[in-house]
């Protein structure tokens, strides 16, 4: 009798002791209401593209053929990648293509190895754009996935939705 009250009284500290949490490894989200797929994605080529356009016209007065040239301010690439995980949304298929638009250059995420990607559909069209500038370097650790400072998934996709992408409008 006195071993099963002591049994009893165990149990109810366990039960009564908080547990620290631990981080969802499979933290998956979804709201097809919502235009954004977040990936964790590993680069299959990411390509430029010509952005400028050259054209011509005829000046009415004199006939002459005119040269004219637009210029693009971002530079312009598609993008290939590996989904390795659907984080927000679910993409179709295990590789995604999408453009990319970028003021300073070539991507920023282009030479890492695993990366948080936001995209976003263009109106009602099967073309993804990347969200300009928002992305995380991932790195696999045993099962879960982590950024570069250890910060787990959902704490990473959660500061991007509070921050940028809540600017945007992507969420209300």
């Amino acid at each position: 009798m006195r071993h099963l009250i002591s049994l009893a009284i165990l149990f109810i500290l366990l039960i009564s002791c908080k547990s620290k949490s631990i981080p969802n490894a499979d933290f998956f989200e979804e709201n097809q209401a919502v235009n954004l797929y977040a990936f964790i994605g590993e680069k299959i080529e990411i390509n430029e593209i010509n952005t400028d356009r050259v054209w011509k016209e005829y000046d009415s007065i004199t006939g002459d053929t005119i040269t004219k040239k637009s210029i693009a301010m971002d530079l312009a690439f598609n993008a290939k990648y590996k989904v390795l995980k659907n984080v927000y949304n679910i993409l179709p298929n295990d590789t995604v293509s999408f453009k990319v638009f970028d003021h300073y250059g070539r991507p920023g995420f282009e030479d890492d190895k695993y990366v948080l990607l936001y995209i976003s559909k263009y109106n009602d069209s099967e073309d993804f754009y990347h969200q300009k500038y928002q992305y995380d370097p991932m790195q696999k650790v045993g099962v879960n996935w982590r950024g570069l400072n250890g910060e787990n998934l959902e704490k990473i996709f959660d500061e991007k939705r509070k921050g940028v992408l809540m600017a945007r409008g992507i969420f209300n």
